[in-house]
């Protein structure tokens, strides 16, 4: 690699590992034939739950390590740290070096200060040579593209890049750019989810959840919301979103045809993207703009996000300013329930995969225990506890002996538009309130 002094120098080494950094990256290759180079791209598995864990100042002793390691490993290749978590190692093709060895090395523990590490890590394999005339930055895109579908599922990834993955690659390109354009033509709507109290039946509130219009047909969220997160519009639909949230809630509140009590209560959802990019001012802009107040407001974030030291201090932030904070289809996947105690929230969302589980599953007596155990928990942490998922009279009976009081799924109603809902409120005459 290049040395560089100097101003050249902060621009392009990274200043923990003394690596290349990305601009480094794209001065040296940006522009350079890539006939016969061999690229492998390393993505440490969990990286924000080892900051948790460990701490930032362990981890980075960690990553320094972890580079020494990458270089040592393949002599003739170039290293260089892409992101935080991210490395790039660079060879030609005849000097190509074996990924399953790395794969190995990667996987034994890693000492430091007494201490042992067990590291995980994905790696993509690029031959230049199978997709020429490809630009570099495109290349960069393919790889981690190919590292985020495969984390989806598991950890320790090995993938060759093949005809398959450029294929789902552009596939998801033409995608990023319908999404774009029904962005700008605001192709995007919202509808509601109840939430009814699973004793009483009442109608305590509701869940918005994004819809796509995409030429007349409806596509839900989870064919568009990882798209839409990877190119950052995720932003800007989930801000339409609460303000169309907000601006429904308000309605509701000045139809004189319906009573609802203080304690009905309005939820979206916010992705880490838009927790961390949005500013609470302009929250609380559209709140003023609406006569809505903080407290009647739930937003929701996913379970993986509890790690990410960013996002939740921008939770902290909205929380003290009066909204209420939930977690999401939480089923303790990708984190541990002492986290809840370092967070200001007040409602754990159970993921409906734990029902699901627990309505099916020969060891019922088992799963039975584990989620009281959750429900237990949570409340001894003050925290509402709300099933999602309840579908069937058998899901309500399991909500009702684990005695949680809030709910919503199939056998109370589908997510509606607002004069659906609007009419589904009025045909419930009980008092409506979230308890």
């Amino acid at each position: 690699m290049q040395e560089f002094h100097g101003i050249e120098r902060v621009a392009y080494i990274d200043e923990l590992t003394g690596l290349g950094n990305l601009s480094g990256l794209k001065h040296a290759y940006g522009k350079k034939d890539l006939k016969n180079l061999h690229f492998i791209f390393v993505d440490i598995d969990e990286f924000n739950k080892m900051n948790a864990i460990f701490g930032v100042d362990a981890v980075e002793d960690i990553l320094v390590i972890l580079s020494e390691k990458l270089v040592a490993y393949c002599g003739h290749s170039e290293v260089y740290r892409v992101g935080v978590d991210q490395f790039l190692l660079i060879t030609e093709s005849h000097f190509m070096c074996e990924p399953t060895e790395l794969a190995r090395i990667l996987r034994q523990p890693i000492k430091h200060h007494k201490v042992q590490y067990l590291i995980n890590a994905s790696i993509c394999v690029l031959d230049y040579d199978d997709f020429s005339g490809l630009k570099f930055v495109t290349i960069m895109k393919m790889m981690r593209f190919s590292i985020d579908q495969a984390k989806k599922d598991n950890r320790n990834n090995l993938i060759y890049a093949d005809d398959e993955l450029k294929r789902r690659y552009l596939e998801k390109k033409q995608v990023e750019l319908e999404i774009f354009n029904s962005v700008k033509e605001k192709d995007f709507f919202p509808k509601f989810q109840p939430f009814v109290d699973t004793f009483s039946g009442v109608i305590v509130g509701f869940e918005t959840v994004s819809r796509w219009n995409l030429g007349g047909i409806e596509i839900k969220p989870d064919s568009f919301l990882e798209i839409a997160e990877f190119t950052g519009l995720i932003y800007e639909i989930e801000m339409y979103m609460f303000e169309e949230t907000v601006k429904f809630f308000s309605e509701l509140k000045k139809d004189k045809s319906i009573k609802l009590s203080s304690r009905f209560k309005a939820s979206i959802n916010f992705s880490g993207h838009t927790l961390k990019r949005v500013f609470s001012e302009h929250l609380m802009k559209t709140l003023n703009k609406y006569n809505v107040i903080t407290s009647e407001i739930i937003i929701e974030m996913r379970e993986e996000i509890i790690t990410d030291e960013e996002a939740v201090e921008k939770i902290n932030i909205l929380h003290n300013k009066g909204f209420l904070i939930a977690i999401d289809e939480y089923n303790n996947k990708h984190s541990s329930l002492r986290f809840l105690a370092n967070l200001d929230i007040d409602i754990l969302k159970l993921d409906e995969c734990l029902l699901h589980r627990m309505d099916t599953d020969k060891e019922f007596t088992k799963m039975h225990s584990i989620y009281k155990f959750i429900v237990d928990i949570s409340k001894k942490f003050d925290l509402v506890v709300v099933s999602t998922g309840i579908n069937s009279i058998q899901n309500l009976k399991l909500i009702k002996e684990l005695d949680i009081h809030i709910g919503s799924g199939k056998l109370y109603s589908r997510a509606l538009v607002k004069d659906e809902f609007i009419e589904y409120l009025k045909n419930n005459k009980k008092k409506r309130g979230f308890n």
